[in-house]
């Protein structure tokens, strides 16, 4: 393909281009494109002394020409590239660059387009110009403008007659202008007298200067600030101030200025009617201070009762409740004031009572006053449950104070412990029968067959006595039942041993507690499956019987919820007492108390009555039970009785 030269003419508008192009722009990159997309950059010599980077560093990194670009600023310069290349007006825009040095820049960008002879955008020239000093002029010009304007403004208010002192001031504090009123406030002769002063100086509290400067730095004005400041006669005035702070481009506080107002009468008149306030106050709170701590004192009382307490009138209204009747019944005690206490029982009691207060409005006969009931009540939920009820007048006055404790707990138990007794009939039952009994059923015909052994044997007379003989066989085998049953007879012992063992665990002896529980665990322990160890390295001597037992029956539900629900494979059982107290811990490696017996688990029927069982037994011997979560897995349950050795 011929290169074609170009015409004189073409020539002589080229160089006349380029000499345009070197005039206008310091410097200029060349962009070829092809069917609308750049295909390849040339950057000018020149721009290594805009940018700072070289023509070879722009080749090497194709990105390199945006990166250097403002984050702010690329959107407009991404913006006049597509317009280029969509071959839609692109004007000249300003932007910010970095140059490799670190320097900002501002740079103009003019592009200027190449077509071919059909009109398609085949190259364009980007055309950049360093306007970085103009740019601080124009900025310069404008904050000396807007510093003008500001001044004139300042001037013009300074000027004015009013009672508040206007004044403009240098960063320092030191007084540039002031108005009369300023003059006034703080005591100065004239003008001239005031200005050159030190603000600081003028001001007592509550800001040091340092902190006044840094706020309205960092706020730019600050309205209303009370303040007390120093009068020339060295009487302190308390002054409203709103300060006005005049910046710089880079945030600098040029000036700044304020509007003072001598609020000191009104201050003077405001802490004497707060003081007037206080004293009236003062005799208000002597005269019912007595009042209140009595009400607070019973109503401290009234609120920390564990029983709900509930008042009524006469008609039957509640008038209070305390917050274990809110806990109780499910209501909020603003709920039940006002309504009629039968909104808490279910029927037939819901429609009995109004008869009950209605015979004692007319016959003044009380059923259930002064003495303690047991009944059922009703929950915001509808659900019932059974109490106690006690219910007394309220002296000198027609209303009445019900206490009401939940015994929902004490019944689960009682029918618990029934439960319990019954199951361990059905046990010793079975395990006579299954047991006991079968042992029996053996030794029976084991005695049989020696009966029949013996009575087989012949008999022959000798010295006029009759004497029965055995061989060797007949006595080999009647030697093998006498043993089978001994064996029988003392396997049948051992199963009515344990079985009156579980009846009752603790013998009255020193020793009783520390052999019961080492049994327990030797009747646990079954390795590889079960591994229970019993841990009292001295004597153990419980108070009473009472208390073993306890301590016992303790032990061995902890042990059943180590095998039952946690899936325990090891268990530790271990007994300590010192001077007052006995102290019982069963430990085991299941899933814990936290996995085990989470709040669905424990108020399982099975599960949460017998750690209720425990407690209860805690209880009954004045101890006390603990359940947590070990560190290493599982679960630890302590039980602590007081007590005093050999006592």
């Amino acid at each position: 393909m011929t290169k074609h030269q170009p015409t004189p003419e073409l020539a002589e508008a080229q160089r006349r281009y380029r000499l345009l192009r070197a005039a206008v722009s310091d410097y200029h990159y060349h962009v070829r494109v092809e069917g609308g997309r750049v295909v390849e950059k040339f950057h000018g010599a020149n721009c290594e002394l805009i940018t700072g980077y070289k023509s070879e560093e722009y080749a090497a990194d194709p990105s390199l020409w945006i990166a250097i670009v403002s984050e702010e600023d690329r959107p407009v310069i991404e913006r006049q590239t597509s317009d280029v290349l969509a071959e839609q007006p692109a004007p000249a825009i300003e932007y910010r660059i970095r140059r490799k040095d670190g320097q900002p820049r501002w740079i103009r960008k003019t592009v200027v387009p190449y077509h071919d002879a059909y009109g398609r955008l085949i190259a364009y020239d980007s055309l950049l110009r360093d306007i970085t000093d103009s740019k601080l002029a124009a900025e310069s010009l404008r904050e000396s403008e807007d510093r003008f304007r500001l001044l004139l403004e300042d001037v013009r208010l300074l000027l004015e007659d009013d009672l508040t002192g206007d004044y403009l001031a240098a960063p320092d504090g030191t007084i540039l202008l002031c108005n009369q009123a300023f003059v006034n406030i703080f005591g100065f002769s004239t003008r001239e007298e005031a200005v050159g002063r030190n603000l600081a100086d003028l001001y007592l509290a509550p800001l040091s200067w340092p902190r006044f400067i840094q706020l309205l730095s960092d706020n730019k004005t600050l309205e209303r600030s009370e303040r007390i400041s120093l009068h020339s006669d060295g009487t302190n005035r308390h002054v409203v101030e709103t300060v006005l702070g005049t910046f710089d481009a880079q945030g600098q506080l040029l000036r700044f200025k304020g509007y003072v107002f001598d609020d000191t009468h009104s201050k003077l008149a405001t802490t004497r009617l707060h003081q007037r306030n206080a004293e009236l106050e003062d005799a208000v709170s002597q005269r019912t201070q007595a009042l209140r701590e009595k009400h607070d004192h019973l109503e401290a009382i009234w609120n920390s009762a564990f029983d709900a307490i509930i008042t009524i009138d006469i008609q039957g209204m509640i008038e209070t409740a305390n917050w274990a009747a809110e806990k109780m019944f499910g209501y909020a005690e603003s709920e039940m004031i006002g309504q009629n206490v039968k909104l808490l029982m279910p029927s037939p009691y819901r429609e009995e009572h109004d008869g009950y207060l209605r015979r004692y409005r007319e016959t003044g006969q009380a059923r259930i006053l002064n003495m303690p009931r047991e009944l059922v009540a009703r929950r915001k939920d509808g659900t019932t449950f059974p109490i106690d009820l006690s219910v007394t007048p309220v002296n000198h006055s027609d209303y009445f104070t019900g206490v009401i404790r939940d015994i929902s707990e004490r019944k689960q138990l009682q029918e618990y412990v029934l439960e319990s007794a019954a199951e361990e009939q059905r046990r010793i039952g079975l395990e006579l029968h299954d047991g006991t009994g079968q042992e029996l059923t053996g030794l029976s015909l084991v005695a049989g067959t020696l009966f029949n052994l013996v009575n087989a044997v012949p008999v022959k007379e000798s010295n006029g006595e009759r004497v029965r003989q055995f061989d060797q066989a007949s006595f080999t085998r009647l030697y093998e039942i006498a043993k089978r049953l001994n064996e029988k007879i003392a396997e049948a012992n051992r199963l009515v041993y344990q079985l009156s063992h579980g009846i009752m665990p603790v013998q009255i002896d020193s020793e009783a507690l520390r052999s019961a529980l080492d049994e327990l665990a030797a009747s646990i322990h079954d390795p590889p499956k079960i591994s229970c160890s019993f841990d009292c390295p001295l004597p153990v001597m419980a108070p009473n019987n009472t208390t073993a037992t306890h301590l016992y029956r303790i032990a061995q539900e902890a042990v059943n919820n180590a095998l039952k629900h946690s899936q325990a494979k090891e268990i530790r059982i271990s007994l300590r007492q010192n001077d007052d107290q006995i102290a019982l811990e069963v430990s085991d490696n299941g899933v814990g108390i936290e996995a085990a017996g989470s709040r669905v688990d424990i108020t399982r029927k099975d599960r949460g009555m017998g750690l209720r069982t425990m407690q209860y037994r805690a209880g009954m011997i004045a101890g006390t039970l603990q359940f947590q979560r070990r560190e290493t897995g599982g679960t630890l349950v302590r039980c602590v009785s007081l007590c005093k050795r050999g006592g």
